[in-house]
């Protein structure tokens, strides 16, 4: 049976990221059962999911539209994350459900806006540390055009490992980290590719290979 693999999408439009599921879903192919979904009703759907794969940015500052996770909700998601079934966060997704501070504590990553803000749209290099993890097989340091996320945080406790850094503004900015365990009880893998404000970050061969080695380490047993 294929894995089956459900993209939470949605939220503002400058995060293209129901385009950017779709072109992630092509690159994986037939081999995996690929659906996405808005907001809180790819919630809906974890009972019958292998892999979460967080994408849209669904937080308090989307004034108007933005939807608060119910109690059904939040337990649903608990419950995915103690089955110790992996979970795959993007770019600006760490910074969702703002309101409910279990969602960034059991996701594992999260962006603290009070201490910095994103950079500017710009070029820049990914770098990597040589940690030699599946996750960054067959990619060599590379170029996008993006926004750096400089305010991420790890959850405490979580043994999180950087695979990936960028250097802006003095300091080192991770771009891609997986970690297994810790959050709560049974937790699995979790993992973040930091690139993707928007479709110019897609047109690198070096994210593709991230993104194809991200989905399957995290299925992997």
């Amino acid at each position: 049976m294929r894995p089956r693999l459900i993209f939470l999408v949605g939220g503002p439009d400058f995060h293209p990221v129901n385009d950017q599921a779709h072109a992630i879903i092509n690159w994986l192919g037939p081999e995996y059962a690929c659906h996405t979904a808005e907001s809180l009703a790819a919630f809906e759907h974890l009972t019958e999911c292998d892999l979460l794969v967080l994408m849209g940015q669904h937080w308090t500052g989307w004034e108007g539209r933005y939807r608060s996770p119910s109690e059904p909700h939040r337990r649903l998601f608990e419950k995915y994350v103690q089955s110790g079934r992996p979970m795959l966060a993007a770019h600006g997704a760490i910074a969702s459900y703002d309101d409910w501070p279990r969602f960034a504590e059991l996701v594992g990553f999260q962006l603290d806006w009070t201490n910095s803000d994103p950079s500017p749209i710009g070029s820049y290099w990914v770098h990597m540390r040589g940690t030699g993890h599946p996750i960054v097989a067959g990619v060599s340091d590379f170029q996008v055009v993006d926004e750096l996320l400089p305010a991420v945080q790890i959850s405490p406790g979580l043994r999180a490992q950087i695979h990936a850094d960028s250097n802006w503004a003095g300091g080192k900015i991770p771009m891609v980290m997986t970690a297994k365990g810790g959050r709560m009880l049974g937790a699995g893998k979790t993992a973040y590719i930091a690139p993707g404000h928007d479709m110019r970050a897609f047109e690198s061969p070096d994210l593709r290979q991230l993104w194809l080695n991200a989905v399957k380490w995290c299925l992997e047993p």
